[in-house]
């Protein structure tokens, strides 16, 4: 008997594995000019999200389980973090030294609104984007946060409280899932600097002729409120992938341009292996990940690579302009 219950478990754990996902990916920007938010068709991006009901969201949000990412992007949101972690042990272990918000005491001011105290626990786990979420939810309820404003970075204008969090508030999900990593980037960066620059000087003009072409129909679309529109469509999502593939073909003797294309490459895989770890350590099936446009191709290749059931927000735009 015990041999048979050994050999379903094995069984159902491989299924349970091998299961497929359907993912629907939004390419998004991470900052939009202030003069010309309010011409994007960021109710239409927040309409597909809850008309698509997924059963959970990823972002790109560094897990707390990265914690060499953590330390590579946001060494000083963590230390904000550890002071905030040591407020709330103080409210919890002594009212006698509760910090005062000017004559309203802390606890009774906040730790009846179970939506800012689970932001602020959130926050202080370095699950900074799931604090940001829940006090997004509190702001838009009229609620005070002022004694979090060191903490606080105002995510309203970003593609979080543009798109994503309304949508997923609309939707009752409650939580949302990083799945972004970022070890190493420092030296992505430097090698990016040489590499523009060994380009320049070797006179091969076509990578640079293409990036600052798509820059400039980046900002006319912007300022036409076609941004989201573009970002996602083949024209940008072709240019950007191919000038990253090709990359070290245009200089075979760089390192840094092989480097480049490795970590981009290895970045993104490791982003579409964990929205798959994540579906199947929450039993969910239809995903959808927010994450920047430059990222789009090259994740939805590896999880097709998968056998995963991909569909990017692009095609869907296409499909209703037929």
């Amino acid at each position: 008997m015990k041999t048979i219950i050994t050999l379903l478990f094995a069984i159902t754990s491989s299924w349970s594995i091998a299961q497929k996902i359907n993912v629907t990916i939004i390419g998004t920007a991470h900052s939009f000019n202030k003069d010309y938010q309010p011409l994007q068709s960021f109710n239409e991006a927040q309409s597909f999200i809850e008309e698509l009901s997924p059963d959970m969201i990823c972002i790109e949000a560094i897990p707390i389980t990265d914690t060499a990412s953590l330390k590579e992007i946001w060494p000083n949101t963590m230390k904000r973090a550890d002071r905030l972690r040591d407020t709330l042990k103080n409210t919890e272990s002594s009212h006698d030294n509760l910090p005062n918000h000017g004559n309203i005491d802390f606890w009774t001011a906040y730790s009846a609104n179970k939506k800012i105290m689970k932001g602020a626990k959130a926050y202080a786990s370095y699950d900074f984007w799931n604090g940001y979420y829940q006090w997004f939810q509190v702001l838009n309820d009229g609620d005070s946060l002022e004694y979090f404003s060191k903490y606080y970075r105002d995510q309203s204008k970003s593609e979080y409280g543009l798109i994503v969090f309304p949508a997923a508030q609309g939707l009752g999900i409650d939580h949302l899932y990083g799945i972004d990593y970022r070890d190493g980037e420092k030296e992505f960066l430097a090698a990016n600097s040489k590499v523009m620059k060994k380009l320049f000087f070797s006179l091969k003009w076509k990578p640079i002729r293409v990036y600052l072409k798509t820059q400039k129909k980046y900002k006319k679309a912007e300022k036409a409120g076609k941004l989201i529109e573009f970002i996602n469509s083949d024209e940008f999502q072709d240019a950007f992938s191919n000038l990253i593939d090709d990359l070290p073909n245009r200089l075979p003797k760089s390192e840094e341009a092989q480097f480049i294309k490795d970590y981009w490459l290895n970045r993104n895989e490791i982003m579409a292996n964990r929205i798959i770890e994540t579906a199947n350590a929450n039993g969910a099936q239809n995903i959808l990940l927010t994450v920047g446009s430059a990222h789009v191709t090259h994740i939805k290749r590896f999880l097709e690579a998968e056998g995963h059931n991909v569909t990017t927000y692009g095609q869907i735009l296409n499909t209703q302009n037929q």
